[in-house]
């Protein structure tokens, strides 16, 4: 039977052995053909997902997955529980995901000790009494998502080997999946992914306008990310610049557009339309007007925050440098030590209040309407213009028609020269 799915073992060819396979698992006393039975179906199981980047999968996927006609490999169920005790897939309402909060020693005990161990011996009793119903469970393959994590996190910081500070600020989950959209093949399998490496304490995750933003961790870094209010609000403002660029291009392009329009109504003589163009015109200059002085503040705001993150950082070195002031000067309390300490601070602190104030004021933008007795001065000219284009190419036209050519000659002007290269021509007598 040729089949062409390209996860399914070299074994599928041979009628005999898949044959075998696809039956029901082997009673329990049969140690070594059970022990086949599973090595083959979980290796079959973990090839599938690899291939296919399939992170999540039901019982019913599985079977579907490995149908040979009309045939299912009736073990699956005992595979999946098998595969379930060593740990290997973990069904997802189990999966440890998201922020995990700081454990006590005793709640590590209480959970190793305790908790996993019962949840193990009741899983057994419920698969011994049949009640370990695994037909609506959907399971996480727990080997390929450890890889996954580690190929988006790899991947991510090798794109970013140029920039990597700007790669250690948080971005979008859309633009997270745009760059490591192939390791994973899915937007569901990337939220496993980072939630995973959330709880692992290698990203950072938090919600803002309904999107979700996601900073991953340094490589070989050992502090958790924090996302900061000063990174979103420098993310936002970066977005807002770019959608009022955009902005301004498209109204420089149809003031442009319209200019045109009012030069061709000109020429075919249709004032009406003329001046409605150019009335559009004022109003998309009035909103030109308008889109560069948001960009002009976006832009000085944005500046400010830059500024305000350097200034920050050259705050802390102060605080460094006054803590290493006071240890070197430990035992040494006197009033010029402290005078200058406390003059350096409330430079500081100025700078601060002066960066503050500038952070205050923005850029006012004020559009004027539109003076009709302009308008219509401004459309006269424009008349004018064309006017005076319009003589002075009938002019050239009537100046044209006065010239013409010379008549063709009838007779050929050099007839009349004498050869003077002939026999009868003598030279002169000297």
């Amino acid at each position: 039977m040729d089949d062409h799915r390209p996860y399914l073992p070299p074994e599928w060819s041979n009628e005999e052995r898949i044959r075998t396979l696809m039956g029901p698992m082997p009673v329990a006393q049969d140690e070594v053909a059970r022990t086949a039975r599973l090595t083959f179906w979980t290796a079959a199981i973990h090839h599938w997902c690899s291939v296919t980047k399939k992170l999540t999968f039901t019982l019913q996927e599985s079977l579907s997955a490995f149908r040979r006609g009309t045939q299912q490999p009736l073990c699956l169920p005992e595979v999946l529980l098998h595969m379930n005790r060593l740990g290997e897939v973990v069904p997802l309402d189990e999966l440890p995901l998201g922020e995990s909060d700081e454990e006590s020693w005793v709640g590590w005990g209480r959970r190793v000790f305790i908790a996993t161990p019962s949840r193990f011996a009741w899983n057994k009793v419920k698969q011994a009494l049949g009640a370990n119903n695994i037909q609506s469970k959907v399971f996480v393959n727990a080997k390929l998502l450890q890889e996954m994590c580690e190929a988006v996190f790899n991947s991510y910081w090798n794109m970013s080997l140029d920039d990597q500070l700007a790669a250690s600020k948080p971005l979008s989950f859309s633009e997270l999946y745009s760059k490591v959209g192939g390791c994973v093949g899915s937007a569901d399998s990337l939220h496993l992914v980072v939630e995973r490496l959330v709880h692992d304490g290698r990203a950072a995750t938090t919600l803002r306008e309904n999107m979700t933003y996601v900073k991953l961790a340094v490589p070989g870094s050992l502090q958790k990310p924090v996302i900061t209010q000063m990174e979103l609000a420098e993310n936002e403002l970066c977005i807002a610049q770019k959608t009022v660029e955009n902005n301004v291009s498209k109204l420089e392009q149809e003031i442009a557009g319209l200019q045109q329009e009012v030069m061709t109504a000109l020429k075919a003589k249709s004032k009406t339309k003329a001046l409605a163009s150019l009335r559009r015109k004022k109003r998309a200059e009035k909103s030109l007007f308008t889109q560069m002085g948001a960009l002009e503040n976006v832009n000085a705001c944005l500046l400010q925050l830059q500024e305000t993150q350097v200034n920050k950082q050259v705050l802390g070195a102060f605080r460094n440098g006054v803590e290493a002031i006071r240890c070197s000067i430990a035992g040494d309390s006197s009033a010029d030590s402290a005078a200058n300490t406390m003059d350096e601070l409330q430079q500081v602190l100025e700078e601060c209040q002066d960066i503050s104030s500038l952070l205050a004021s923005g850029v006012s933008s004020q559009g004027t309407d539109v003076d009709e007795d302009m308008l219509s001065e401004e459309l006269d000219q424009l008349v004018a213009e064309d006017q005076n284009l319009n003589q002075i190419d009938t002019n050239l036209a009537n100046q044209m028609q006065g010239l013409g050519l010379p008549d063709v000659p009838k007779t050929n002007p050099l007839a009349s020269v004498k050869d003077l290269s002939g026999p009868s021509y003598s030279p002169p007598l000297s």
